[in-house]
């Protein structure tokens, strides 16, 4: 069994769990844009690339899999899991590895906010107020059917690119703009549309994040559910695991219509005891940690599902915190 990560970047635990899971059974394998990307050195091999948007990546990424035998792709890179997913049949058929990303119909749901907002809507869970324009943000002033604050945010893409918080009309038109001119500057232009900024309600209370799980054949197979203490960079830097009872009944309705492929990562916010979605990431995200360590092994049981092998029940212990912390790797030096 090897394993290719690409765009392999900060996540040296991944790694380390896909290591620990193979037991020397086979290779972890990296790529990444810089060599000295941490997550590279827990690889048995590692690979520079081009950039994702470059012509010759996809070429480039193909040789790396035929030459080390990967039998099993993970993308860690929002922007480059478009790519693989448009591929993901072609890739797969030139190398014959099997791509864990989703189909195309899926990464329309997760990469686009507007399409989650309608997602979350036609299949009757909650999610925040969103719009598309400053006239039917405004219309819902208005109306009353929304109030300030309100968050301008790009409508693709993470790592908190271009977010405002606006407390007025005055604001909104000038985080609108300026959201539109950060997202002109990012690698997130590529991406191309007409609208390419959301307005979207605040909601104010605590976040969960919740890992859900599928294998090759996209079959749903559990899902570990934590509490967000507290964040840094964009990412979950504390949290406690909750039990699974309080997302059962949200996660059946998102697992039934939204086909996927490895780990599905969730974001939800809490008010007034309603869960609202806010957003979805189709890969391991900087939270699938807490949900490991709490003893739902998403690595040890995708390569079991690769394998046939029979799962076991799936389960995770509860009221179970971690937090982060840094730490430093060896790493090739850049003179």
């Amino acid at each position: 069994m090897n394993i290719l990560l690409t765009c392999a970047g900060r996540r040296h635990y991944l790694a380390t769990y896909f290591q620990k899971a193979l037991s020397n059974s086979g290779r972890v394998v990296g790529t990444d844009m810089d060599l000295s990307a941490p997550a590279l050195e827990a690889c048995d091999a590692a690979y520079k690339v081009p950039g994702v948007f470059a012509d010759s990546y996809l070429d480039t990424l193909k040789e790396v899999i035929i030459k080390e035998k990967i039998d099993m792709v993970f993308s860690l890179n929002d922007l480059e899991i478009g790519l693989l997913a448009e591929n993901r049949e072609l890739i797969e058929q030139e190398t014959g590895a099997t791509v864990y990303v989703p189909p195309v119909e899926t990464l329309e749901v997760c990469a686009d906010k507007w399409r989650t907002y309608q997602f979350a809507r036609e299949i009757g869970i909650h999610t925040p107020a969103t719009y598309l324009s400053i006239d039917d943000a405004t219309s819902a002033i208005n109306a009353g059917d929304v109030r300030f604050p309100l968050i301008v945010k790009p409508r693709w893409g993470s790592a908190s690119i271009g977010l405002f918080i606006i407390d007025s009309v005055t604001d909104l038109v000038a985080g609108f703009e300026a959201c539109q001119r950060a997202v002109a500057k990012s690698a997130l232009v590529a991406l191309g549309a007409e609208s390419t900024v959301i307005i979207q309600e605040v909601i104010e209370g605590p976040e969960y994040g919740v890992d859900v799980l599928y294998g090759k054949n996209e079959r749903f197979i559990g899902f570990a559910a934590k509490k967000k203490l507290a964040m840094r960079a964009g990412e979950t830097d504390k949290a406690v695991t909750v039990a699974p009872e309080t997302f059962a009944a949200i996660v059946a309705k998102i697992a039934s219509t939204l086909p996927h492929r490895g780990n599905l990562d969730c974001d939800f916010l809490e008010r007034d005891g309603k869960f609202y979605l806010l957003e979805f990431n189709p890969r391991f995200g900087g939270g699938y940690p807490f949900t490991h360590l709490a003893g739902a092994n998403h690595v040890q049981m995708l390569l079991d599902d690769y394998q046939g092998v029979a799962l076991g029940d799936y389960g995770y212990e509860v009221g179970k915190g971690f937090a982060k912390c840094d730490t430093l790797v060896e790493v090739p030096a850049q003179i």
